[in-house]
């Protein structure tokens, strides 16, 4: 009696497509005519879907949430992988037997809070988060889970997710880089914090839907963490001005979109985003040189800032092998400080890269004579050290067998490691010179041999020698004054 009165129904329920015809697919996929039935029932119901999903919610109860594995398939270097994924999914029980159109993510949103302001947007806190809301014009870095209800199985699955891929997702708010829905649910969360979103199709891929991955007037939902954000709107509003009435603006201002504009070059250098970089260390320098200053107030500030620009381009500049513009960028900055170690040691690896070892080897250790425990100038000068006699000694060997020599020579070359022993010396000596240092570190990455040079030579001066131990289970060598 339940199934007649159920085929009955679906019989009128086609008769709402205002004659439209069924596909032949559809229809020959049926064996037999019982089967045309429910295959038409299913076209019906898909061409009708608000009407449906309205009854569906008027007559459905909700049943408490639980957690479940999902697995997704991903292409991983080539390679498709089985890779596990938990999501929260509410356990969603249909009123009857079988009605396979139920939209799962619509009953699931009347569960969530509705965003203020924002229709089709409704939202759930997981973990709560700190500071203010993310503006428009902000640079937002989230990891997230998109999940959608299958048309075919009806149940929901994954269709993208940073925190698979390994790597966080950052864009700027308002840019219309992702989509509507995305952008306004991240503009409700704090730093820091985890909520979950369901979003409607018009504020999602819509009626056209994003083939093969998104149908057609799909609701999406959404676990976002929001790891950070940061404000560069000051920037982008100041950008947008004509040149000549950035001019006219009060220092202060300009000042406060430089800052900005290089808080999101931090951002995108940070996401090893280089070029993006760049872009925006050099547009703040602009802003700051091309306003004059009314007094020694603003110019202190606007030097200062001039200052750590400059720095930020030499390091830019040595990232994408550009060694000739880290020279000028690290000049810059010292005609502003000469006494920058920054900018000696970034000059000098700009040297280096260039092949002038002499000139990089000066500068190194200018770095190191303002900066004597930074291990990563020592680590510098190691490694320049074995490059040196590395270059000498294939100089040497290139001359002597164009020349034809079979000699044994009665010198040796000095080797590398003999240079290496140099410069443990003279760093030793330095310390020991020094009354104020009461330890000396040693960069990482030492060879065997020159440890155990160390450590021979730390005793014979009366030092004592220890591995100091990192974090991830490394150490480095240290040396500390006895008494």
């Amino acid at each position: 009696m339940e199934k007649h009165s159920t085929a009955a129904n679906g019989a009128k329920l086609v008769e709402l497509e205002d004659n439209a015809e069924v596909s032949d697919d559809v229809v020959s996929d049926s064996e037999n005519e019982d089967d045309e039935i429910p295959m038409m029932f299913k076209q019906s119901v898909l061409k009708n879907k608000s009407i449906f999903e309205k009854q569906l919610l008027e007559s459905t109860e909700i049943d408490p949430s639980e957690i479940f594995e999902m697995k997704a398939k991903q292409e991983v270097d080539g390679e498709s992988k089985e890779l596990s994924m938990k999501m929260d999914q509410q356990i969603l029980e249909y009123f009857g037997g079988d009605e396979d159109e139920e939209n799962k993510l619509l009953k699931l949103s009347s569960q969530m809070t509705p965003l203020p302001g924002f229709e089709g947007i409704f939202k759930k806190l997981g973990q709560a988060g700190e500071g203010g809301f993310p503006p428009i014009d902000s640079i937002v870095t989230i990891h997230y889970n998109g999940y959608l209800q299958d048309e075919v199985s009806n149940e929901i699955v994954s269709f993208d997710s940073s925190f698979l891929r390994g790597k966080p997702k950052s864009f700027m708010r308002g840019q219309g880089s992702v989509i509507e829905g995305l952008d306004i649910a991240v503009g409700s969360m704090k730093q820091k914090e985890q909520s979950e979103f369901i979003i409607c199709p018009d504020l999602a891929w819509g009626e056209k839907g994003c083939p093969p991955r998104i149908p057609a007037n799909a609701y999406i939902y959404f676990k976002i963490d929001l790891i950070e954000w940061v404000d560069s709107s000051a920037a982008e509003a100041f950008g947008k001005l004509p040149i000549q009435m950035r001019k006219k603006l009060p220092f202060q201002q300009v000042l406060e979109a430089a800052k900005s504009e290089k808080r999101k070059g931090t951002a995108y250098f940070e996401k090893q985003n280089f070029h993006l970089a760049l872009k925006c260390y050099r547009r703040a320098l602009g802003w700051i040189e091309d306003h004059s200053y009314a007094d020694d107030e603003e110019e202190s500030l606007g030097q200062k800032l001039r200052l750590t620009l400059h720095l930020d381009l030499a390091l830019v500049n040595l990232k994408i092998n550009k060694p000739k513009k880290t020279c000028i960028h690290a000049g810059e900055a010292l005609e502003l400080d000469p006494e920058n170690p920054k900018a000696f040691y970034r000059l000098g690896l700009a040297k280096e890269k260039l092949g002038d070892f002499a000139s990089a080897r000066r500068n190194l250790l200018l770095a190191k004579n303002i900066c004597p425990k930074d291990p990563s100038i020592a680590r510098a000068l190691l490694a320049l050290n074995e490059k040196v006699q590395k270059e000498k000694y294939v100089e040497t060997e290139l001359c002597r067998k164009m020349l034809g020599s079979t000699t044994i020579r009665e010198t040796p070359i000095a080797s590398p490691t003999d240079e290496s022993h140099k410069v443990i010396r003279c760093l030793l000596a330095d310390f020991i010179q020094n009354p104020s240092e009461k330890q000396l570190e040693f960069p990482q990455g030492m060879s065997q041999n020159e440890r155990n040079f160390l450590e021979e030579e730390a005793n014979r001066l009366h030092l004592k020698f220890a591995m100091k131990p990192l974090m991830k289970g490394e150490s480095i060598c240290t040396v500390f004054k006895c008494g």
